[in-house]
């Protein structure tokens, strides 16, 4: 009996009108996404290759210390699942070369909006009238009185439904996915086809939530009109509202000064540290004035008392009094160290200062997103949009990862260059931070996607909520259903 239940209800669905047209929508939307975002991968991979080999071409010719600093050979390649889904780059420099403006204000699609919202929509589509349609009907209380049991009626509706449902999603993700496999450009290896069987279970737990929406809705309506009308209010709340209204209620938690306050009270401080740099300057030339008299003015008279004006006094001549005179040299190492001393600690706490107001600002800021983003995950959405970014590598994880991967680098790079300077000096006593430098054999920067099984421990948790989601709903349907007047 519970065969024929669901025969029945997968037959009805996919012989409605609605099935053809979801089938046909989903399988152009899908195919076109992929081959405008399949085009779009292609020109940036061709962009990464070509600011790879400037940087190349950049250190074989002008690799000095303090150009290296304006571009040190790091580069994310485009996410591998860009022929899906649009990501978030981690690069500073990622406009692409001919950069189309027009996706700043029509958002291109991609395979995240096509489930959220095509296939969340169409899953109401399919669900709404499960029981209140057949109520009005008459087909419901023929099908009670042949004393077949709620509890078959519910569950059968809910597989032979749910099945019909994922026929346009299946049938459209492998008609994109072959796009992508005959494409020559891409490669994915196997733990991208793992992530990608991972993601097409996430996508098929979200769309069965929302047909359980729909059934649950519908458990509890008499009429079709008022079930589709209370399923879009709750599509729009679950979808729209809530992580919308989310990042709002947690500045109210919160409150974190703008970055335009935060960058004022640092230039406020870097004046004030300024200010005691030349008042505790000004004490350092009184002490030397008092303690050394003519053989301090000497040194005065070369420029090196009005060092409050920035001004540089004649080092040469400074060192040729101090080569005939020992008192000279003593007094003006002395000076020097003191100078070196005072702007050491001052800088000292103007560093510490920064850090503390930045740090400050940090931590209160991500104290706000970590609480916008659980509060999130009372929508569905929320967590849909955490367990695709996260798996795929197209979210903020994957731009955290890069940073740690650029970081490494980075430091690795500079140990490279130090070793290579001072190759250099050994080889040529006139070598200096304005020569050149040979880096033909400079590490070369390989960004490495991060472990599947990294990746599914931030994962898991957003997945279960998702679940959790379908028991509610699906325990909420059967409880209205028990009690479903037929009549």
């Amino acid at each position: 009996m519970l065969k024929t239940i669901i025969a029945k209800e997968f037959l009805n669905n996919i012989l409605n009108l609605r099935f053809m047209i979801g089938l046909v929508f989903c399988l152009i939307i899908t195919v076109a996404c992929t081959i405008i975002l399949s085009h779009d991968y292609r020109q940036e991979l061709a962009d990464y290759s070509h600011r790879v080999n400037l940087q190349d071409e950049f250190l074989s010719n002008y690799a000095t210390r303090g150009l290296m600093f304006r571009m040190i050979p790091h580069q994310k390649p485009p996410e591998r699942f860009r022929p899906l889904i649009i990501g978030i780059s981690g690069n500073e420099d990622s406009k692409s070369f001919d950069d189309n403006p027009l996706p700043i204000l029509f958002p291109p699609l991609d395979f995240l909006f096509i489930v959220t919202i095509i296939m969340s929509l169409l899953a109401i589509l399919f669900s709404y009238d499960a029981i209140t349609g057949e109520r009005q009907s008459g087909t419901l209380r023929l099908v009670i009185a042949n004393s077949i049991p709620r509890t078959k009626i519910l569950f059968g509706k809910l597989v032979g439904g749910a099945a019909s449902l994922l026929i346009p999603f299946i049938f459209s993700l492998l008609a994109g996915v072959l796009y992508i496999n005959l494409n020559p450009n891409i490669q994915w290896d196997g733990s991208a086809w793992m992530e990608l069987a991972l993601l097409t279970a996430a996508s098929i737990t979200f769309i069965t939530l929302f047909y359980l929406l729909g059934l649950m809705v519908s458990a509890f309506s008499r009429y079709s009109a008022t079930s589709i009308l209370s399923c879009l209010f709750l599509w729009v709340l679950l979808i729209l509202v809530i992580p919308n209204v989310c990042p709002y209620i947690s500045t109210q938690f919160y409150r974190i000064p703008s970055i335009k306050e935060t960058e004022r009270q640092d230039d406020e401080n870097d004046s004030a540290y300024d200010e005691m740099e030349r008042q505790r300057t000004r004490e350092v030339l009184n002490r030397f004035r008092s303690n050394y008299g003519e053989l301090f003015s000497k040194l005065e008279s070369l420029g090196f008392g009005k060092i409050l004006n920035d001004e540089i006094g004649d080092r040469e001549k400074v060192e040729e009094l101090a080569a005939a005179d020992p008192q000279f040299r003593t007094m003006a190492d002395a000076f020097r160290r003191a100078l070196d001393q005072l702007r050491d600690e001052i800088r000292a706490m103007s560093r510490e200062e920064k850090k503390k107001l930045w740090g400050d600002l940090d931590t209160k800021a991500a104290a706000q997103t970590s609480l916008a983003k659980n509060l999130a995950c009372i929508s569905p959405f929320a967590n849909f949009v955490y367990v695709v970014r996260d798996l795929t590598g197209t979210g903020l994880r994957s731009v955290e990862y890069f940073d740690k991967a650029k970081a490494e680098y980075r430091r690795l790079f500079w140990l490279y260059v130090s070793k290579k300077e001072d190759d250099a000096r050994r080889n040529n006593p006139t070598f200096s931070n304005d020569s050149f430098l040979d880096l033909g054999d400079y590490p070369r920067f390989e960004f490495k996607e991060e472990s599947l099984r990294g990746k599914l421990g931030d994962v898991l948790p957003y997945w279960g909520i998702l679940v959790l989601f379908n028991v509610v709903f699906f325990v909420a349907a059967f409880a209205g259903f028990m009690r479903y007047d037929v009549r």
